[in-house]
């Protein structure tokens, strides 16, 4: 008699509950649907604090993680709803790409680059094709290189360029490299890096303004002739020309006043 008196108690609470949810989860719509996204979030926090299990409770999340991001701008809290996501969401697809937004999040939004290594590395983790595999590898370096962690960086590059992976991801894991090599002021390697970018990427390298780096990386090594030389070839593609001419001028006048510079200095 008393254990059908407690089932029959647990049923009503959780009637009660499954209604609540049910209410707090409409009222959050409809204050969304009136362009009051921060109440309708509060609504929508609620159901999922209370976390019940019901069908509500991971749509909830689902419109928070959306609207915490793209309506409030709060990013804290898409972290927030993306976690709870990665964790109880039944559709995997959902889970990855909730853990994709979060190593993002830290990354593009908030620039917390440690934080957004340790996220993509939980990423690593997961189920992932070979180009969301390879394009983490490369997000990866890419928060070290800001962190100044250029050892790791690069070692996170040269592991992914050993491997056959998509074109447009090998493609920017060079640029990357590239700009790791400069920053490492290893200037002869870089621009051997950015001239093979130009002889295989002719189209993207264009696009990429890869010929200005190269002309930098001559010019940070006083090889004055060779970086005049690139940017020449740019005269009549650039915009604005009056740019490369300023370019070309300083230079000029660089030399100059440095006649001793006849090229790379080994």
């Amino acid at each position: 008699m008393i254990s059908r008196l407690l089932i029959a108690i647990l049923v009503l609470f959780m009637a009660a509950c499954t209604s609540q949810e049910a209410a707090d989860f409409k009222e959050g719509q409809k204050l969304v649907d009136q362009g009051r996204y921060k109440d309708g979030l509060i609504n929508f926090e609620r159901v999922v604090k209370r976390n019940s299990g019901s069908e509500y409770t991971v749509e909830a999340a689902r419109e928070a993680a959306r609207i915490a991001f793209f309506e409030v701008k709060d990013y804290d809290k898409a972290i927030y709803f993306h976690q709870f996501l990665v964790l109880n969401s039944p559709d995997q697809k959902e889970r990855i790409e909730s853990q994709k937004q979060i190593a993002a999040i830290y990354f593009n939004n908030l620039q917390h680059y440690q934080k957004s290594i340790i996220e993509f590395a939980k990423l690593q983790q997961m189920h992932l094709s070979d180009y969301e595999a390879a394009l983490t590898k490369v997000n990866i370096a890419r928060a070290q290189y800001y962190l100044n962690n250029f050892f790791q960086a690069e070692s996170e590059i040269d592991d992914l360029l050993k491997l056959r992976s998509d074109e447009n991801v090998r493609f920017n894991a060079l640029i990357l490299k590239g700009n790791i090599l400069v920053a490492k002021k290893d200037f002869i390697k870089a621009a051997d890096l950015f001239k093979g970018l130009m002889t295989n990427y002719p189209v993207k390298a264009k696009q990429e303004n890869i010929a200005l780096t190269l002309a930098v990386c001559y010019e940070e090594n006083l090889d004055f002739k060779s970086a005049i030389a690139v940017l020449e070839t740019l005269r009549d593609t650039y915009n604005p020309p009056e740019y490369i001419e300023l370019r070309i001028k300083r230079l000029q006048e660089r030399q100059r006043n440095a006649p001793g510079a006849k090229g790379f200095r080994k």
